[in-house]
């Protein structure tokens, strides 16, 4: 036999009986867009370039979420609170938060001075006025932490660095333990404090830091209501306490009182306790007032002894607090408050989301890496090249403190404590604990913009990746920061509207001149938003993303080539965020997470696979909120259960609005 008849022969066998299994054979592997595992693999204090937390779930968030989740800090005092309450309410935001800190009670009666008083009920009344609602940040900055007396003494001898007496011409009005000499490294009321008197000579709680004067200088000194918060169950740390405890319900009774919602099942206002802790926060450490310390405790242990007092103080007060949420403030900048250990009566976190441009490897976080595969390897086994500013940084894992671990439905742990929004339980039930972002944005001017429209756009753009992102991602709302900022920094209202607000009392007949790019945006998503909107809709239908082509030539970085370090290209940033409206129709912003807003963006069109959707009666539109213009879309398949689309996507939220007939 030949030895072509036996080739022939071999090739026979091979088609008939291998190609078989050949067919049978699992197709290539195709990363899903839903992976639990893209959350679940990063474990604390790992990060990863490749896989993204932010699709380890989708859920269809109620549209009415988004429309009563928008929210500002005001950033500033204004003449005509009033204008600029009409303009934001217009626009599409519903809350502003207003500090009013424990230093805004008086010193001796411990309440709000008229003064004070009438500043805070003008922005009230115009929030009431044009139904915003108020979060209060209560607040104990170290440059005024409580009721303080401040004053100046004169010394009576030369006052060096390094020195712990200090003498001056009188001792009137000192109280040793409460007083003290004030901004010596920082803006700090009473930061060495007087711990004995002798004639005129203080005696201080820590060594001067640099020289004060020779004799005659002056020198600026307070005296604290109370003593900074020390060790709990200590004489100070109660007092301490009960202190803050009577601002907390001080503040309440007059918001409500100023509000007019006294004795209503719902006084109108949410209560924040406490701003970051990445600065003025000495008063919560009574040994930063020493050197040496004076006690040996586990000073972090004030962070929930205050959340505690204030929700404590709530329950006991029940009608002064009726509809008032708080939140927890302490967790802005750190990662360690966690929902399952919050009292019941505080219902969400709230964060802080800043970020600034990283570059990278330069930025490289120290700790474990999780590589493509899920794998873990040591730092430094691949390192990238490519520059990050982007709206969603914390929704990554570029940074292990990413957003999931505590607005998200997965319950994770971070050195053995429960994380995650359904991780209290209370009396055996799954209480939530929700988290909010009561501060963020990105200022033009720290990227070496100078251009205004240029500045303007990029806020817009920002702005409405924040919102369509997060508020759809577990965040429940989001307080930018701020209205007042500059045209080029953090503002969202136009320089020229604040220019007009302090110099008319009436709103302009015709806005259109003063209104920023960013509130167009806003109030265009807001308003297809509220389209035929059900506000009573909890249960949402799950849509899911059941294949997806598209971006995969654009690249945020090169990787290596194997499996384990790949490309990042826009496809893996595809962002499909999920609104429902009503029962028949989805309104659905998308884009491309690119990693620095400021780069150039070519458009990509993406072919999307859309599950849970009655495809066969679905009409599909797209509408861009920047043009105000609605975009062709082209509907390549139908079915019983899904539609299938080609989409144009930007570096911006589009709408696509799925109408079931």
């Amino acid at each position: 036999m030949s030895c072509h008849v036996l080739l022939r022969r071999l090739m026979l066998f091979l088609t008939i009986f291998c190609s078989p299994m050949l067919l049978k054979a699992d197709p290539p592997k195709v990363d899903p867009y839903i992976s639990k595992s893209y959350f679940t693999s990063i474990p604390f204090g790992a990060h990863s370039y490749w896989l993204q937390p932010w699709r380890a779930y989708m859920e269809t968030v109620p549209a009415v979420d988004f429309v009563k989740g928008v929210g500002i800090n005001l950033g500033g005092t204004v003449k005509n609170p009033d204008l600029i309450a009409e303009m934001l309410a217009k626009y599409g935001f519903r809350h502003l938060r207003i500090e009013i800190g424990w230093v805004s009670l008086d010193y001796d009666t411990e309440q709000i001075p008229p003064a004070v008083a009438n500043n805070y009920r003008k922005i009230l009344l115009a929030c009431k006025k044009y139904n915003i609602r108020p979060l209060i940040l209560l607040n104990g900055n170290s440059g005024a932490p409580c009721p303080v007396r401040f004053f100046n003494k004169v010394l009576a001898a030369p006052a060096h660095k390094g020195d712990r007496e200090v003498q001056v011409t009188d001792v009137d009005g000192i109280i040793p333990g409460y007083s003290g000499i004030s901004n010596l490294t920082d803006y700090w009321a009473a930061e060495a404090l007087v711990i004995a008197i002798h004639g005129n000579t203080l005696v201080l709680s820590k060594p001067l830091p640099k020289d004060l004067g020779d004799s005659g200088a002056s020198i600026s000194m307070a005296t604290l209501k109370y003593r900074p918060f020390s060790v709990p169950g200590s004489d100070d740390d109660r007092r301490t306490l009960a202190g803050w405890q009577h601002y907390v319900g001080t503040v309440a009774r007059f918001v409500a009182q100023t509000l007019g919602t006294v004795g209503t099942k719902d006084l109108g206002f949410d209560m924040e306790i406490w701003n970051e802790l990445s600065f003025g926060s000495h008063f919560l450490y009574i040994n930063q007032y020493y050197d040496p310390p004076i006690y040996h405790y586990n000073e972090d242990a004030v962070w929930g002894d205050v959340v505690r007092a204030t929700a404590d103080y709530a329950e006991q007060h029940p009608a002064e607090f009726q509809g008032v949420a708080l939140c927890d403030g302490f967790s802005n900048t750190i990662p360690w408050p966690a929902s399952s250990q919050e009292p019941a009566r505080v219902i969400a976190l709230s964060k802080h989301p800043y970020h600034g441009r990283s570059n990278y490897p330069q930025d490289e976080q120290h700790g474990v890496l999780v590589n493509a595969l899920g794998q873990q390897e040591p730092v430094g086994a691949f390192e990238p090249h490519f520059s990050a500013l982007f709206p969603e940084y914390f929704a990554t894992a570029l940074q292990t403190e990413c957003l999931e671990r505590d607005a998200g439905p997965i319950t994770n742990d971070i050195y053995r404590v429960a994380h995650g929004r359904y991780a209290r339980v209370i009396d055996g039930h799954i209480v939530p604990c929700y988290t909010w972002i009561t501060e963020v944005n990105m200022a033009p001017n720290e990227q070496g913009i100078t251009d205004r429209r240029q500045a303007l756009m990029l806020k817009a753009k920002t702005t409405a990746r924040y919102l369509c992102f997060l508020l759809n991602k577990g965040i429940r709302r989001i307080y930018f920061f701020a209205a007042l900022g500059g045209d080029l920094g953090l503002g969202l209202l136009q320089d020229n509207f604040l220019a007009y607000a302090n110099t008319h009392t009436a709103y302009p007949a015709d806005d259109r001149a003063y209104v920023s790019p960013a509130l167009q945006v806003v109030h265009r998503i807001v308003m297809k938003m509220q389209e035929g909107l059900d506000p009573s809709l909890v249960k949402t239908r799950p849509l899911a993303v059941l294949s997806w082509k598209g971006g995969e030539q654009q690249k945020v970085f090169v990787g290596d080539g194997s499996p384990a370090h790949p490309d990042l290209t826009y496809h893996d940033l595809f962002t499909f965020l999920p609104y429902q409206v009503n029962q028949h129709r989805f309104v659905i912003p998308y884009y491309v997470m690119t990693y620095d807003v400021v780069a150039p963006f070519k458009q990509e069109t993406f072919v999307v696979k859309i599950g849970g959707v009655e495809g066969v009666q679905t009409q599909a539109f797209i509408y861009d909120p920047f043009s105000d213009n609605t975009i062709p879309v082209h509907v390549i398949a139908r079915d019983v259960s899904s539609i299938t689309v080609a989409m144009p996507a930007e570096d911006y939220p589009r709408l696509l609005i799925l109408q079931e007939r």
